[in-house]
């Protein structure tokens, strides 16, 4: 049993699945289809409806017409005792009129005294019909089913105002049916045929006309989203109207136009991208230049000295001149480490790692202004603890600004006062390099790109930042950079 069950909802499903995935269009034939099957169904069915009423309405004037005409032309043989001519006056109305069951006559006394009754009729049946009519002298006319015959009006009508008894006409409303249909029933049958295909043709209308306007937008916006998807977003639909569909129209228009800013934005940023990538390389090589350049020029000329001075080692006899020879091979070789040091300094300040951002921007400040005793640099922090460790790569970023933003000012403002602000406030790494230089271009560098301003601002992107610059010829520069606090969001 759970197995059979299992199958039916299987075969459920995919039937209903077939149904899902076949076009709108399709859905709206078979509604249509249905919707007139069912129309064509209901209105058949108030056709029977009325067409048995009349039916109904005709045997009961039938029966009325011949329990009349009987009562009315057997006075004279039920006066006269004339049972014989009673008789055969109503087998003559059965045989004339096949949809007449039964005539008989119940004298005043209840007693059937003459009847007639259609083929195969019994007259023990007549017990039966008395006790579903037995109205005496007066006019009475009821329904009731027979095993055999089916529905039977059975028609009560007086003889001389019931003094003289009753006349019982039964009338078989089956073959009144048999009978009409059998006559009507191409043209009955064509009516309903013409029913359905004026149905049909009707509703399919109706439905056309809503599927043209309901489906050319929706058609349309398919049209536009494939377009979308291929990334053509100068597309644009006409929305009709303020209804839900007009409402998605509009709606898919602003989806594609911040599609088209954003896919617009995303190309620029990749190609920020690219020439940032290719600065980087380009700084990369410019350092490895200037590296080597530096251990070249710098480096080696102290090696090649600090090599010869130990080889004329050899031609000094006096102790006391070796002596000096060798403090001055030991000054040599502390310039030396001296010049690693400020290299590997320059490289990555070691200080970021030992005590932190906050410390390692004091002492590069203090460097600064040690060799650059013109320059006074003021720094300032704000809700930053001693305790209080930033991400590592936070930390390089934005001390790079700040080293960038103050070389800036050596190089090219012509600034005698600099001020540095790091604040940390809600949730936000924020920062201040301000200078009352000559701004942009004071010293013949009008270069944006020569000033590494995109550089910076890529290194605040990067984390999710933002860095902008305010610079008025002759009222200094102001940089601005804001930087989210990984380690306190």
């Amino acid at each position: 049993m759970v197995q059979e069950l299992n199958k039916i909802k299987i075969f459920a499903l995919n039937i209903w699945k077939q149904f899902i995935d076949v076009s709108i269009r399709i859905k709206l034939i078979g509604l249509t289809m249905l919707t007139s099957l069912f129309l064509g169904i209901i209105i058949s069915y108030f056709m029977l409806s009325f067409y048995n009423g009349e039916i109904s309405h005709d045997a009961q004037y039938m029966s009325m017409v011949i329990g009349r005409h009987i009562s009315e032309a057997s006075v004279n043989f039920i006066t006269g005792g004339n049972y014989n001519k009673l008789n055969i006056l109503l087998k003559n109305e059965v045989k004339n009129n096949k949809n007449i069951l039964y005539i008989f006559y119940l004298n005043s006394r209840g007693a059937v005294t003459a009847h007639a009754f259609h083929k195969g009729f019994y007259l023990n049946i007549v017990g039966n019909i008395l006790k579903k009519n037995n109205s005496q002298n007066k006019l009475y006319i009821v329904k009731y089913n027979n095993e055999i015959y089916g529905k039977i009006l059975d028609t009560s009508f007086p003889v001389s105002k019931g003094r003289l008894g009753t006349v019982r006409v039964g009338i078989s409303i089956d073959r009144m049916k048999d009978s009409f249909f059998s006559q009507e029933s191409p043209l009955f049958f064509k009516n309903i045929v013409l029913i359905l295909i004026s149905s049909f043709i009707f509703i399919y209308l109706i439905f056309k006309i809503i599927a043209w306007w309901f489906l050319t937008p929706v058609v349309k916006l398919y049209e536009a989203t494939e377009k979308i998807k291929a990334g053509d977003y100068n597309v644009h639909t006409a929305a009709k109207g303020y209804d839900e569909i007009g409402k998605l129209s509009n709606s898919f228009n602003e989806m594609a136009l911040i599609l088209k800013e954003a896919e617009q934005e995303r190309a620029k940023n990749e190609d920020l991208r690219k020439d940032f990538i290719k600065k980087i390389i380009n700084a990369q090589e410019e350092e490895r230049r200037k590296l080597s350049r530096s251990l070249h020029d710098r480096f080696g000329q102290f090696l090649s000295s600090l090599k010869i001075k130990l080889r004329m080692l050899d031609d000094y006899k006096d102790v006391v001149e070796v002596k000096n020879k060798i403090q001055q091979i030991r000054d040599n070789l502390t310039e030396g480490f001296n010049l690693v040091h400020a290299m590997a300094k320059n490289l990555r300040p070691s200080m970021l790692d030992e005590v932190g951002l906050i410390n390692a921007v004091k002492q590069y400040v203090s460097d600064v202004v040690k060799n650059n005793p013109a320059i006074k640099i003021d720094f300032y922090h704000i809700n930053f603890l001693e305790d209080y460790g930033l991400d590592k790569n936070i930390e390089v970023n934005i001390y790079r600004i700040i080293q960038e933003s103050v070389l800036n000012v050596i190089s090219h403002a012509c600034a005698d006062s600099v001020t540095i602000i790091l604040e940390r406030y809600e949730g936000k790494i924020r920062g201040i390099i301000e200078d009352n230089g000559k701004g942009f271009g004071c010293c013949g560098e009008d270069d944006y790109e020569h000033l590494g301003i995109d550089g910076m601002k890529e290194r605040a992107k990067l984390f999710g930042g933002e860095l902008t610059v305010e610079s008025e010829k002759n009222l200094g520069t102001v940089v601005k950079f804001y930087i989210p606090d990984i380690n306190n969001e």
